[in-house]
């Protein structure tokens, strides 16, 4: 085990260079991102929404792609369950932090990370896997189709989560570009499209992929999405959905309504 006072000055400094994305819990104490963890958004309770999935998958001897793997807590964890597993990541920043983690919490399982942009022919060299992983990234990058195409040959499985839509019902196949500037300290992480459920859905039934497993609560606005081109047991179980109600969902179109209406006196929008 590494000593204290190493770890704490590692976590401060890569913390100063760019503050941390994940709350890893490392040895003597030490978070990298201390305080609670509640919102869908934090990796502990993604994991915890996930972690059922994984169980009827079966990560033990999966290959995984992990896609904007960010500082690698997803990653550990699944090779720590048995899987191998490629994080990528287009923010060195990110990989550094992955792999300063997995020297101190994973030094010996099968986890590589490596800096590769998902446009790019490396990420089109790559070999195939038998899951994707993509969590908290759709709504990170100005062209989502092509995102997705190049997600889709990759694997025949991809798990997606993202921040979806805030207003309207997830039935409605459309995307909204958010009104989020971009964040100086943080360029890649900022928000481009929110996109809601059928949207992401009918682009990946152009690349075959014909069932689809939803988890969904309105409240929190983190969506997640299994994709896939061929059967699986977990495609058989029910989706767990948390609706908003008939009154709540009138009032998040009525909201959206009034404004655009607003923007149209106000001359932002064009009639």
């Amino acid at each position: 085990m590494t000593n204290k006072e190493f770890i704490e000055a590692r976590v401060r400094e890569l913390g100063n260079r760019q503050p941390w994305n994940h709350d890893f819990h490392l040895p003597h104490g030490i978070r990298s991102r201390p305080g609670n963890q509640v919102s869908y958004g934090k990796n502990t309770v993604k994991w915890s929404r996930l972690k059922p999935l994984f169980d009827i998958i079966r990560l033990e001897d999966k290959t995984v792609l992990d896609i904007g793997c960010n500082e690698g807590f997803f990653s550990i964890n699944m090779a720590q369950a048995g899987a191998h597993v490629l994080g990528v990541d287009v923010d060195e920043n990110r990989i550094e932090k992955a792999c300063f983690v997995q020297s101190i919490l994973a030094p010996d399982t099968d986890i590589r990370f490596d800096l590769i942009d998902i446009y790019s022919e490396a990420f089109k060299a790559l070999p195939r896997f038998d899951l994707c992983l993509c969590l908290c990234f759709m709504h990170r990058i100005p062209d989502p189709y092509r995102a997705l195409a190049a997600n889709a040959d990759r694997s025949d499985m991809i798990i997606f989560e993202w921040k979806a839509l805030k207003f309207g019902p997830h039935d409605d196949a459309f995307a909204y570009f958010s009104s989020k500037s971009i964040s100086p300290k943080d360029f890649y992480g900022t928000e481009y499209w929110l996109l809601s459920y059928a949207a992401i859905e009918r682009i990946m039934r152009r690349f075959n992929f014909n069932y689809f497993y939803h988890i969904d609560d309105s409240r929190q606005n983190r969506a997640i999405l299994v994709a896939g081109r061929h059967c699986h047991p977990l495609f058989n179980q029910p989706d767990i959905i948390f609706q908003r109600g008939r009154i709540k969902s009138l009032l998040s179109h009525t909201k959206r309504y009034l404004q655009i209406v607003a923007g149209i006196i106000s001359g932002r929008i064009n009639a």
